[in-house]
């Protein structure tokens, strides 16, 4: 479960930094993985950073959709219930000649037609499309990656287009992350990633968006024909619905 600092800062800021969750070994291993499928940072000046299909490659992988450290925080943001729903990678390297693209910032708070939303009731919190996201490289302060307007997503009136700039706006958070870090945002947060500015490494994520158990974002549910799946697993990649489903984290 979150801990008390951790539930104040998720609902205070609509993100979570949690520290050490991947050890040093398994980001090497990972790292490594990625070079072997052929996972290269784009070309100097591109946004064609994704890349998928990696739950095949391994356990390290696969481990990821329940990781021990993230399943209880998932369990009281999105219920008993929750379900995975489509994940991808990010490989990013800056351009190295001052000509960086901007960037962008999307999604506003209660986007409840858009599966993105975050509420409270009484003393508990409701919460569409949630993202994880490893970080595989270090993201020092300034050098672009994720993304954020803080709190945007209890928001009660619609951003100014103005606002929605990310350069040079006083009201944007570049969220710095150490490799093996991982970060927990709700999508009706404003947010976005920012043009990758580190030219001494490129940045390495791996981002999974969880939804409610009766909900689906992406426009095909994600297959659970991945071999190597543990049981658990196989009933987080099960498709929405609502009638007898199985918890997925029991305490």
């Amino acid at each position: 479960m979150l801990s008390d600092e951790q539930r104040y800062l998720f609902d205070l800021n609509g993100y979570l930094v949690v520290p050490g969750v991947l050890d040093t070994a398994r980001v090497a291993r990972m790292s490594a993985d990625m070079a072997a499928h052929a996972v290269t940072s784009p070309e100097d000046g591109s946004l064609e950073y994704r890349f998928g299909d990696f739950f095949g490659w391994g356990d390290d992988w696969r481990e990821l959709i329940d990781h021990p450290t993230i399943m209880p925080l998932l369990q009281e943001i999105l219920g008993e219930r929750f379900r995975l729903d489509h994940a991808y990678g990010m490989a990013m390297r800056a351009t190295g000649d001052g000509d960086l693209p901007a960037g962008n910032l999307h999604h506003v708070a209660g986007m409840f037609h858009h599966a993105c939303f975050y509420v409270t009731h009484g003393a508990k919190m409701h919460n569409g499309l949630i993202v994880a996201s490893f970080a595989l490289s270090d993201t020092p302060p300034g050098a672009g990656g994720f993304i954020c307007i803080p709190g945007s997503h209890k928001a009660l009136y619609p951003t100014p287009a103005e606002m929605m700039r990310p350069e040079d706006n006083p009201l944007v958070a570049n969220v710095p992350l150490a490799a093996g870090d991982a970060g927990l945002f709700t999508e009706s947060l404003t947010h976005g990633t920012a043009a990758w500015t580190h030219t001494g490494a490129e940045r390495r994520a791996v981002l999974l968006k969880y939804c409610p158990h009766y909900m689906q974002w992406a426009g095909r549910p994600m297959s659970d024909g991945v071999s190597g799946l543990t049981e658990r697993q196989r009933l987080i990649l099960q498709p929405p619905y609502v009638d007898k489903r199985e918890i997925v984290v029991k305490a």
